[in-house]
């Protein structure tokens, strides 16, 4: 579980997240919905010990992220949007490589290949591989650690429609792993189609945070927030 209580994030003049206050269940996918701006990103940013918060209190699994971060990185990982790997290393070199890194074990390395379906082009070089096939990599070194919490930073920016398809697909998969997935997006779509529970996030405050069977006026609430238009 991940508890949220009064957190303020400031840059310089600007309030990132402003007393911002909610729970994430253990075990679930979880959206953070927001346009550009909300505060999504740099709450991952933040539950990853990646920048610290001026404010309030955050736990994850009851490990206090002033004390505990160390502990806390051990089980969490995050995807960022940036593709992190070597384009000139082939699939399963990009793999040795970052799971000598993190000490992976042989299991993890095949939960992370047949997640992503990575087991065609393991001696393919980077470099040739899809848009699609890239972010696979980039999500499967993410997993190499074995992690409790994976958190998604937009995953699906700018790759084509099947590819996005699939990897949202395998996102699925995630909770017959154990693992509990915090998704951020724009798109209420994606939200909408793999997620347990939502969050909505404008100028760093909480708007509202729902059961997706149960969010019957969802659409209505985020086209207020984008204008009338899915951001």
């Amino acid at each position: 579980m991940i508890e949220i209580a009064n957190v303020v994030k400031k840059y310089g003049d600007l309030i990132a997240l402003n007393h911002l206050s909610f729970e994430i269940s253990s075990g679930i996918i979880f959206g953070l919905l927001g346009v550009n701006g909300a505060g999504k990103s740099t709450l991952l940013s933040v539950l990853n010990g990646l920048s610290p918060i001026d404010s309030g209190d955050i736990k994850v699994f009851g490990l206090d992220i002033k004390k505990d971060i160390k502990k806390i990185r051990q089980i969490s990982s995050i995807i960022p949007q940036n593709l992190a790997f070597y384009d000139k290393l082939s699939v399963q070199e990009n793999l040795d490589f970052f799971g000598k890194i993190q000490n992976a074990k042989k299991e993890n390395y095949n939960k992370a290949i047949e997640i992503n379906g990575l087991n065609d082009v393991l001696n393919q070089r980077a470099s040739t591989l899809s848009g699609g096939q890239k972010r696979r990599l980039n999500i499967a070194i993410g997993l190499l650690n074995d992690p409790k919490i994976i958190y998604f930073d937009e995953p699906t920016v700018g790759i084509d429609t099947k590819s996005r398809n699939e990897i949202l697909e395998s996102i699925k998969n995630y909770k017959d792993f154990g693992i509990t997935v915090v998704y951020t997006s724009h798109y209420l779509n994606e939200i909408e189609s793999i997620c347990d529970e939502v969050a909505i996030l404008s100028h760093g405050k909480l708007v509202t945070q729902e059961h997706i069977a149960q969010a019957g006026n969802l659409e209505e609430q985020f086209l207020e927030l984008t204008g009338g238009e899915d951001a």
